[in-house]
């Protein structure tokens, strides 16, 4: 009986021994995994730290020439700079308005023609009509229109422009050929030989050009007169219609 009782607290003492050294290895696990877990905490948190952390970014030195520029306040003054500039110009008057208004009719002005000779008209432009040529008896248009006048009388120019042909037609007589500008060119015919210009010059308003002859052959049943055709953009019209209308 002394032996089994023995025995019993025997087994009761080795389990006791077998919890507390199990207890104490828990333990032991758990104090190790504890500080593991604090290392790695504090290690990364010294990371973090690191990566986070910024550097002050350094002042920027000014030359002492170089003033501080404040951009919104300098943006802030060129507008208001540039608006009283805008705000400030004086108004137009209604005088300025009538001034600039004259100038542009002065630009504009249509330029005169006057009659290149004082006499009467003995024929006239006669347009697509046909009309019969009493020197030659034919049935044609009459593109120009006839001014009587005494032979030696001055021929003037219409207008200013740029004689651009001087020729003896074997028709017309002698012809000068000037240009006026515009599309306005015309054509003074049955002149004398003995001309006051000559291809090429420039001829002001009422410069005389020659005299009035008998060289037109065509019309030489007729008084002595001249001959004056006038083409606009290459197509004759009637001379007196671009003097009245000019």
């Amino acid at each position: 009986m002394k032996k089994f009782k023995g025995s019993k607290k025997s087994q009761l003492f080795s389990r006791k021994s077998y919890y507390s050294a199990l207890a104490i290895c828990l333990a032991m696990v758990g104090l190790a995994c504890f500080s593991s877990y604090k290392q790695t905490s504090d290690k990364l948190v010294d990371e973090l730290s690191s990566v986070t952390e910024r550097k002050p970014i350094p002042s920027v030195t000014r030359s002492p020439y170089e003033p501080a520029v404040d951009a919104a306040k300098n943006k802030e003054g060129v507008k208001k700079e540039t608006t009283a500039k805008e705000t400030t110009m004086p108004p137009v008057t209604e005088k300025e308005v009538v001034h600039s208004t004259a100038k542009i009719e002065t630009a504009q002005e249509i330029k005169k023609f006057s009659i290149p000779i004082s006499g009467e008209i003995i024929q006239e432009f006669s347009g697509d009509e046909l009309v019969k040529n009493q020197t030659t008896g034919a049935w044609q248009t009459h593109n120009g229109t006839d001014i009587s006048g005494a032979a030696g009388d001055e021929v003037r120019a219409m207008a200013s422009g740029t004689v651009t042909d001087v020729l003896e037609d074997p028709l017309w007589g002698v012809v000068v050929v000037i240009d006026h500008n515009d599309g306005i060119v015309a054509r003074y015919c049955g002149l004398n030989k003995g001309l006051n210009v000559e291809k090429g010059n420039s001829v002001s308003a009422q410069d005389v050009i020659g005299a009035l002859g008998n060289t037109a052959d065509i019309e030489s049943s007729l008084e002595t007169h001249l001959h004056l055709e006038i083409l606009k953009n290459g197509k004759y019209v009637n001379p007196i219609d671009v003097i009245n209308n000019r």
